[in-house]
């Protein structure tokens, strides 16, 4: 059976409108030339500063204005083909709120795609990949230390939470096995907010998926709402 990695909001994901950058798996986001974020760009681990060369002190986030995401939002099952390095074309299908788009594809990326909300302050990454090879709690602790390597000390990586034996129920009504990751970080001016999910489907003790969604401190509580349909709802179609 195919076997998929799913990764998105955000945006490691994704810091969608503010420039960033993301490690292991893309979960930071990378600044453009017009000064806004690229979702999910991939991150080179940053060279350790030589005695001469002192760090930088931690930024200072700039306040956004931005309202917060709301929750009780409508929601559109999307389906996308993407394939993964080294196998066949697979389609994913997932559950976005309505009104967010799909983002450009990476020809460069084939195996991922991304919604991103009006704004491109919030998003969804999903990745198909194979095989599965670790258990969502051991993807969890793999990125916690690619993220700490890559991350520049000046972007203030922050560890929110770390949970890896939980249990949710899939719209096909199966417990799925989850790892999930919160983390915040500066990567341009504005504070990021970033979840990172595996999952284990159909009985498979690997993460066969893993999403990110990211957005602002301020929207927290609706990008949980919005983790939690991508959680249930992410599959292999077709």
């Amino acid at each position: 059976m195919r076997k998929v990695v799913a990764a998105g909001l955000l945006l490691l994901a994704l810091a969608l409108g503010v420039g960033g950058g993301y490690a292991a798996g893309d979960y930071l986001d990378r600044p453009t030339a017009a000064g806004t974020a690229a979702p999910l760009g991939e991150v080179s681990p940053s060279p350790t500063p030589s005695p001469s060369e002192p760090s930088l002190p931690v930024k200072t986030p700039v306040p956004s204005n931005v309202e917060p995401l709301n929750t009780g939002l409508e929601y559109t099952t999307h389906s996308v083909t993407v394939t993964p390095k080294g196998a066949a074309p697979v389609r994913l299908a997932v559950e976005t709120p309505q009104g967010w788009r799909l983002a450009p594809r990476d020809p460069e990326r084939p195996a991922e795609f991304k919604y991103l909300d009006k704004l491109r302050e919030r998003g969804v990454r999903v990745e198909a990949v194979e095989p599965a090879v670790r258990t969502p709690a051991d993807e969890l602790a793999k990125l916690v230390v690619d993220l700490k390597k890559s991350v520049p000390a000046e972007d203030g990586l922050r560890i929110i939470s770390q949970t890896s034996d939980e249990q949710i129920l899939g719209d096909d009504g199966r417990p799925r096995s989850v790892a999930t990751l919160i983390y915040t970080y500066i990567p341009g001016e504005t504070l990021r907010y970033v979840v990172v999910r595996w999952i284990a489907v159909n009985d498979n003790p690997f993460a066969t998926i893993e999403m990110s969604i990211t957005g602002l401190p301020q929207d927290a509580t609706g990008l949980d709402e919005v983790l939690l349909h991508a959680t249930q709802s992410a599959r292999v179609v077709g």
